[in-house]
């Protein structure tokens, strides 16, 4: 954790891997969200499309995807980028928890 004074305009953010909701937004500006998702082992998200342009990036476990034009697994270091609106499937592929970033931009409220 960063301690002292902070440059300007600089933030400390917690993503909170390990504790608190397992979905939620752990960071916002006007023109980037980003969320942390929590998944059990099994656990899948709703299916659902893309509310803006999507990198998603695995902390811990593997995630699976799958869109209309294919899909794969995805582990630590690893990402994915998806288009906006894109239809997907995204599941913990592992047994261990899955734990992601889903950084949106611009932020989703701009399509609305």
């Amino acid at each position: 954790m960063m301690e002292g004074n902070l440059l300007s305009g600089v933030q400390h953010v917690n993503l909170h891997l390990t504790e608190g909701m397992a979905r939620g937004c752990v960071h916002e500006t006007d023109h980037l969200q980003v969320m942390r998702i929590r998944l059990a082992p099994g656990e899948a998200l709703p299916h659902h499309r893309s509310n803006a342009q999507v990198l998603l990036v695995p902390l811990g476990g593997t995630i699976s995807l799958e869109t209309p034009v294919g899909g794969g697994t995805i582990g630590v270091g690893e990402a994915l980028s998806l288009p906006y609106d894109t239809p997907m499937d995204v599941s913990n592929a592992g047994e261990d928890t899955a734990v992601f970033l889903v950084i949106k931009t611009p932020h989703p409220k701009t399509f609305k």
